[in-house]
């Protein structure tokens, strides 16, 4: 097992002082997130450096940009649920 640090947010939580970071940082709209056409690598960017930096103020741009995207998701299987 590897000690891989992740974060958490909440989007109804994000204060408008953090969205409109988080805009300033990316140049998009906090709504790109669900826009299949948009980039979404600065915003992931964004929204992890605002959730380490409630917790640690020290946390910087560059430590948000280190941090790995990692995905647990088990396949799913198309018999389940139909009986």
């Amino acid at each position: 097992m590897t000690d891989t640090e992740h974060f958490n947010i909440d989007i109804n939580d994000l204060t408008i002082a953090e969205v409109v970071e988080s805009e300033d940082r990316t140049g998009l709209p906090l709504d790109a997130l669900g826009q299949a056409d948009k980039p979404k690598g600065r915003m992931l960017q964004a929204l992890a450096y605002i959730s380490k930096r409630r917790d640690n103020p020290d946390y910087t741009w560059e430590m948000a940009g280190a941090l790995k995207i990692s995905t647990d998701s088990t396949p799913v299987d198309p018999s389940d649920g139909d009986e």
